[in-house]
């Protein structure tokens, strides 16, 4: 696979679009994986996180990220 950017080989792959990127033109962005926090009916409620954050997910840094709340 080669790098969006310049066609040299790429060393990862973009999390949010599947492009290809080379070490030189890699960036980090977060990546949520889950929905957010999930609560139990009743007198006691109580909440459990029900997703991830990996806060050094490779970007190829071409496609747009827009987060969103899920609760």
């Amino acid at each position: 696979m080669k790098c969006w950017h310049c066609d040299s080989e790429a060393k990862a792959v973009c999390v949010f679009c599947g492009r290809g990127v080379c070490a030189t033109h890699r960036q980090a962005k977060d990546y949520y994986v889950g929905y957010g926090k999930k609560h139990a009916g009743g007198l006691l409620s109580f909440s459990s996180t029900t997703a991830a954050n990996v806060h050094d997910a490779s970007w190829c840094g071409v496609c747009e990220v827009v987060y969103a709340d899920t609760y």
